[in-house]
Formats: structure tokens, sequence, C-alpha cells
């Protein structure tokens, strides 16, 4: 979110990611045609790193268009469950803004009472009052305000959908399924060997809703092709994970370690989908049901309708599963069955984990709104100034002096298969 320049965001993440006396590359990006962005990787390991930049193609809102739409969430009369946390800290703080004001507009008031008599009296209060406040909103403005609209102001873009916003979101979500359909279909010299078996997608704020829309959509189109489907196979994984997802048990990261058996068990059948891991960082996903749509309650029919793919995915109202049977021809041609995961389920066979600091108010929790499958993994900050400040730590996800959110985030990496040549 906001004005980065391309590559910003990735070079600060890999090179925080990066180990002592690692060798980083920068390469020329060949998946894409955007002449800004490069391929950075490590000489140590076998993983590339690729971004996704969007921030051109935001206009970012006036001022007053965000302050509208921030003052619309406060005295919305339901709220999300993560939104509710915060709401009295907001408030706290709102209050604390006017009394402040007050108290100095008084205290200048009484310090010249003696001198300032009748008419005159009420002139300098009320251009001692306006003077202090447009003070006190310079100030404002260029820090809190200013922070805010930066953080903010594309998350109101790109969430409403009103006629402006359209094309801008279609455009950002159709050149981001374009590259990861090209990750996908990348192959090596040889011109057979696929380059890449597992894709981890990392969205950070604005950019993990971006994320969850393009993989949303992107799966409707990938679910159901395969490539090669072997003459005999079982789906036994498959079935397991469909007993787990009644009650996701994260102890040990057991739903996950079912979830990438069935990843595996797929990629055996030839299917297309390669996207490994899903992980988000403040992502303002937590405050869904008011971002995404007009009506609180819109929210959960929509998962239900599987509008919004959850975590494990929603079942049907008959059988209770996610899945449906088609037929193939195998790859000597036989007629074989395959049991499918529906357009929205994606998350049964791509693992989710959400990472977000106690004290960001643009994120919070997931798992309340989309599902008990999904790993949330609630941070502290180190340092005890960077706690008290609302949202200092939204910036700080990869910080390497405050490395709660680096270490998760190795810890995953190495989950997909990252390692490293000593």
């Amino acid at each position: 979110m906001g004005n980065q320049f391309p590559m910003d965001t990735l070079r600060g993440f890999v090179e925080a990611l990066q180990k002592p006396n690692a060798t980083l590359y920068s390469s020329p990006n060949r998946i894409t045609d955007d002449l800004e962005l490069r391929r950075l990787s490590f000489r140590e390991e076998k993983m590339d790193y690729f971004e996704y930049y969007w921030a051109h193609e935001m206009e970012e809102p006036k001022l007053g268009e965000t302050l509208l739409w921030s003052l619309k969430l406060l005295f919305v009369k339901k709220r999300s469950a993560s939104f509710k946390k915060h709401i009295y800290k907001v408030y706290l703080l709102l209050l604390s803004i006017i009394l402040l004001v007050a108290a100095i507009a008084g205290g200048v008031f009484w310090l010249f009472k003696d001198e300032i008599q009748g008419l005159l009296a009420v002139s300098v209060y009320g251009f001692s009052v306006a003077v202090l406040i447009r003070f006190v909103w310079s100030l404002l403005s260029g820090s809190i305000i200013g922070s805010v609209q930066s953080s903010i102001g594309d998350v109101v873009k790109y969430t409403i959908p009103s006629p402006g916003n359209i094309a801008v979101r279609d455009k950002i979500r159709k050149k981001g399924i374009e590259l990861l359909k090209k990750l996908h279909e990348a192959k090596k010299e040889d011109g057979k060997t696929k380059s890449y078996h597992k894709i981890i997608v990392v969205g950070h704020s604005l950019g993990s809703i971006v994320a969850y829309d393009i993989l949303n959509s992107l799966f409707a189109e990938y679910h159901t092709a395969f490539e090669n489907i072997p003459g005999y196979f079982k789906q036994e994984e498959l079935d397991k994970l469909l007993l787990a997802s009644s009650n996701p048990d994260h102890t040990s990261y057991n739903y996950q370690n079912i979830q990438n058996a069935v990843f595996n068990e797929y990629q055996s059948l030839g299917c297309k989908w390669r996207i490994h891991q899903f992980i988000t960082l403040g992502s303002p996903l937590t405050h869904a049901p008011m971002l995404l749509n007009k009506k609180l309650d819109d929210f959960a029919r929509k998962k239900q309708q599987r509008e919004f793919p959850s975590s494990p995915p929603q079942p049907d109202d008959k059988d209770k599963h996610f899945v449906f049977k088609k037929n193939y021809k195998s790859s000597k041609g036989k007629p074989r069955t395959v049991k499918i995961l529906h357009h929205a389920a994606l998350f049964g066979i791509t693992q989710w984990t959400n990472i977000y600091y106690k004290n960001d108010w643009i994120g919070g929790a997931l798992s309340p709104e989309f599902g008990k499958g999904i790993k949330d993994v609630e941070l502290m900050a180190n340092n005890r100034w960077t706690r008290l400040i609302p949202m200092a730590t939204h910036t700080k996800y990869w910080d390497k002096k405050d490395n709660g959110g680096l270490t998760e985030i190795e810890k995953l990496l190495e989950r997909s298969g990252r390692y490293w040549k000593e």
C-alpha cells in the first residue's frame, strides 16, 4: 500500500531473510514483461522471489474521502469481531484529541482573561481556537493523518466497488492472475520440466486482499485442470482432509500437514494448481464483513454461496463435502474418475497462515471470519514503545530488530521446502 517504488518492498523482504554470508542475485525478470521488476534469488537456496507491483494503478483518494470512509466505520451498527476489540481505543484517541484542543484553548483564554473584555474576548477567543485547530490539524496532517492516509487510502480505493474504482480493481486483478499463470507455466531450459513445483503467495496489508481476490479467481479456472492422470490411483489424503475439516487441529501443524499431503496427492494426479501456501501479514481481511459488503450479514451469506473462499472450504448442503466427481481420461486414454475440489475450495489444498501484531489495528485474526482452517499467529512487539503506539507494528512484519514476524515467515518457507546449502 502507499506510494512505494518498484522492488522496494520485495528487496526489503528478501534482504531480511538473507542469512550471513549468503549471496543475493538480482536477475532479469523473464516471467513478465515489466521492465521495472527483477527476479531475486540466493545462490545458497533453490527459491526465486518475485514482486507483483500495482501501486501505479491506484489513484490515491482525497483526504476527505478517506476520513468520511473512516467515520462510517466508526459509527456502523454491526462491526467485525476484530474491529470490536479496537473501537473503544479509537474513541479514546478521538476524545483525547478533542480534550487536548479544548484544554489548550481554555488555557489561552485563562491566561489573557484580564486583558480581554466583552466582544473583544469572544473575537480573540474564537480566533485563538481557530488558529489552534488549524495548527493541530497541520501537525496531524503531516504525521498521524498523513500516515493514515498513506496506509488506508488505497484500501478505500480498492474495496469500495464504485463505478470509478471498478476498472482499476479489474486491471489489478487481471495482471496478478497473469503473473501467477506465467509462474505456473514457466519451464526450465529443456522446455519440458516445470520451473516451479510450489508457489508461495505472501500478501501484506491491502496486498493480502488483492492476493485473496487473485487466488479466488485463478483457482476457479484451475480447479478442474489435470494433466497426465495415472492409470491407477487413490485419493486417501483427500478423504482425511474431509474428516479433519470438521474441527481443524493446528497443534504441530496437524491440519497443515494434511493439506500438504492433499497438495502432493493432487500433484501426482497432474493437478495444474501449484499455490502451496498463502501467507497474510497485517491483513485488513480481518474487517472483511465491513470492508467487502454493504451489510455485515452479506458476508456470511456470500461465504455460504462460495463467493468468498474460506478455510475449511464451504461444504455442500446435501452431502456436507466440498468435492465432486469428474470424469477424465488417463495418460493412456483410459476413463478415470477424480474427486475434484469445488471452485471455492482452494484452501483445501493451499495452506493459509495469517500473522498479525496485537496492536496492529489494520490487521488481526482471520479465523473468526474465514474459518478455523486458518492458522492465526499473534505477535507482540519486543519494543515497549512500539507496543503502545497504535499501528506502529504494521510495517514491522519482516523487521530484523523485532523479528517475531520474520521468524514465523522463515518457518513457513521451510515448510514449503526452502533450505540452505552451507
